[in-house]
């Protein structure tokens, strides 16, 4: 993640990484249903599936269940935990902290899964195996989804397609209006960075549909290199920023 400010988010440079992101979070997710039959980028069908269970009396597939909000939700946290203490607006937040927990949790889960940890791949089972690499993909996305959400004023979002969807649709008949005043008036650009990011994680999860049948968790390394692409990304533009402010208060001393 790299530092930029709200008038800069839709920004091609920008747009480029929003996209970036979105296909991580679609092969993620693609890779989660692929080896555990469950999808991991987001929660809206859990709270279902364990009101069903829970009414079948499948008391431990329910509470199994609640793992994956809860580590959803947990992952979401730590951004906020990292960037949001003592926060001042002035100051340039470290957002290479959170994208290295979240490259090491990556890597974590390419190492446990190539090494057999995980059992066999394409195999779901619901044991302590499954649920704890569906903990861990996650909190990932979790994570991902908070660090994106948090640096972009909240207004990318690359971990799900719902909301996304939503804004798609309420926002598109402005592509092929006129002059027409809106309750919710944007730049047609806006929406166009949102069917990129839509195309983009579907895309992600088409390219892991390939992959992992064929090379099973050893495709958990696409994601890993890529997240190590954007912690090297994330410190040089950290680096650069804070280089640049403080340029900026030394011309302000000068003055």
């Amino acid at each position: 993640m790299i530092h930029c400010f709200l008038s800069d988010l839709y920004k091609k440079k920008f747009v480029v990484l929003w996209m970036l992101l979105s296909f991580k979070a679609g092969y993620l997710n693609a890779a989660g249903f692929l080896a555990t039959g469950k999808f991991v980028s987001h929660v809206t069908g859990f709270g279902t599936q364990m009101g069903v269970s829970l009414a079948h009396e499948d008391y431990y597939f329910g509470a199994e269940l609640l793992i994956i909000p809860l580590a959803f939700i947990f992952g979401s946290m730590i951004p906020s935990l990292i960037l949001d203490r003592n926060y001042d607006e002035g100051k340039i937040p470290p957002y290479p902290m959170v994208q290295f927990l979240i490259t090491m949790l990556l890597g974590v889960i390419f190492f446990l899964g190539t090494s057999g940890w995980f059992g066999d791949f394409s195999t779901p089972s619901d044991d302590l195996h499954d649920i704890i690499l569906i903990g861990l993909l996650c909190f990932v996305c979790g994570m991902k989804n908070g660090l994106t959400t948090w640096a972009t004023y909240g207004k990318i979002r690359t971990t799900h397609l719902t909301g996304l969807a939503t804004d798609i649709g309420l926002h598109l008949p402005k592509l092929f209006r006129g002059g027409h005043k809106s309750r919710f008036p944007e730049p047609r650009r806006v929406n166009t960075v949102r069917l990129a990011t839509f195309v983009s994680f579907s895309i992600g999860s088409l390219v892991a549909a390939f992959i992992f049948p064929n090379f099973g968790y050893s495709g958990f390394i696409f994601p890993f290199v890529l997240s190590v692409g954007l912690l090297a990304i994330s410190f040089i533009n950290y680096n650069e920023a804070k280089k640049e402010q403080g340029m900026t208060h030394e011309k302000a001393k000068v003055a």
